[in-house]
């Protein structure tokens, strides 16, 4: 058994830009872990040198499940571009938007004095909780404390970083509801963003892997990793 924290978090029109699309922001389906940390640091007041270091010392390790997506749309946005700081003109780019989604989230925190803080402010955020920008806010709520068993099933509903790891089948669990099938993308974990001297310096991803999602599947991994099971909500997952 493992004790990890369980919460939910809903959003109206949230986006999670994928990296490499600069030009059309595509969006995951589901916020990468630099966003979930960034969420857990922002209502905990943690510095950015902080949110930095729990990503490079792994302090913190997650488990996302897509609960439900009510649908997609897309929007315009237009920022201002500059040139030697004077202003240049307005571009537009157009922007996936992801409509009511919902998500399951799992903490594995190690470290005593980081777990209670991270508890704390989930149960008392102390900044407004949102998933990247101002106008992305979202509500955090179900704040529980488990036990998670260990998986014999071989089998996840929870998203995943492809480590390296063993080949796997999709199996569709519903066919009268929205199908998307395992679609994986690149994405950054780890940056180096502050020189020797502790300077804060422009950040550069120094670990990629890809994030695999999905909707209405499981995963089923043909070899035995170490995956946990959430027996009350049905949950097979694999942290990260």
């Amino acid at each position: 058994m493992m004790k990890v924290i369980r919460f939910e978090i809903e959003g109206f029109l949230n986006s999670f830009r994928i990296p490499f699309f600069r030009t059309y922001h595509k969006t995951f389906l589901a916020p990468p872990k630099t966003t979930i940390i960034g969420l857990l640091c922002n209502i905990s007041l943690k510095s950015q040198k902080e949110f930095f270091e729990i990503l490079d010392k792994e302090l913190i390790d997650i488990s996302i499940v897509i609960d439900t997506i009510e649908g997609k749309a897309k929007d315009l946005w237009s920022y201002k571009t500059l040139k030697k700081d004077k202003i240049r003109g307005k571009s537009v780019i157009r922007r996936d938007k992801l409509y009511l989604p919902r998500y399951i989230v799992y903490l594995k925190i190690e470290e005593k004095v980081l777990y209670n803080e991270i508890l704390s402010s989930l149960k008392k955020p102390q900044n407004i909780p949102s998933l990247g920008l101002d106008d992305e806010l979202v509500v955090i709520k179900n704040i529980t404390e488990i036990e998670l068993g260990k998986n014999t099933t071989n089998r996840i509903n929870s998203v995943f970083l492809d480590k390296n790891l063993p080949p796997y089948k999709a199996f569709v669990k519903d066919i009268t509801e929205i199908i998307e099938l395992p679609v994986s993308n690149l994405t950054p974990i780890k940056f180096v963003a502050f020189d020797k001297k502790g300077k804060r310096i422009s950040k550069e991803s120094i670990l990629e892997f890809h994030q695999v999602e999905y909707r209405n599947c499981q995963i089923e991994f043909q070899d035995n990793i170490k995956t946990f099971t959430d027996a009350e909500l049905g949950n097979g997952v694999i942290f990260y």
